[in-house]
């Protein structure tokens, strides 16, 4: 009874939406607690096998629970995730705490992103969408995304109480739904 009660509270905060529009596939894997997913441990790159997302394909991912943070590392065309990775990462404890970040995304400590060329957009949605920091994030192709991290510390962080539908994440999305602020996914 006490799980019956708790679930429908987790889930409806607990859905991350990645709508790839690029036109190759993106590879996705996501570390919890500073540790890979896998049940022995070791990181997708270390011979498992991410999540592939091709073009015009959507991807849910059940965020996990449990105070200690998860990242998700998305790979552009790039199977091996060696040339680098944007990272979604986030943290549910009394409600989302979320950023987008460009930093490590080209190796340790280096700030980079494999869709610096690309437009990418976070859409909060349902009844927490626009309360606080519970907001889109938009980086325009071609451009230093000032709403990612970028350094250590970076004050970047969002925070989206639990009763927020799925989080979107659209990944090259064109121009026209970019600018539009009704559209997500």
């Amino acid at each position: 009874a006490l799980v019956a009660a708790v679930l429908p509270a987790a889930v409806s905060a607990g859905e991350l939406k990645i709508n790839n529009w690029c036109s190759e596939s993106v590879y996705i894997f996501q570390s919890h607690c500073g540790k890979c997913n896998r049940a022995d441990g070791a990181c997708d790159w270390e011979g498992g096998a991410p999540w592939q997302v091709n073009q015009g394909q959507i991807h849910t991912i059940g965020m996990i629970e449990g105070g200690c943070g998860s990242s998700v590392k998305i790979s552009r065309g790039d199977r091996s995730f060696r040339s680098g990775v944007l990272q979604f990462e986030y943290n549910v404890d009394g409600g989302v705490w979320w950023d987008l970040s460009d930093l490590d995304g080209r190796g340790s400590g280096l700030v980079g992103t494999p869709f610096r060329n690309a437009n990418v957009k976070i859409s909060p949605t349902g009844a927490g969408e626009g309360q606080g920091t519970c907001v889109k994030i938009r980086c325009p192709a071609g451009q230093v995304c000032l709403d990612s991290y970028q350094h250590p510390d970076d004050p970047n962080t969002k925070w989206c109480p639990l009763n927020t539908g799925p989080i979107w994440l659209d990944l090259c999305q064109p121009s026209p739904h970019f600018n539009n602020r009704r559209d997500v996914g």
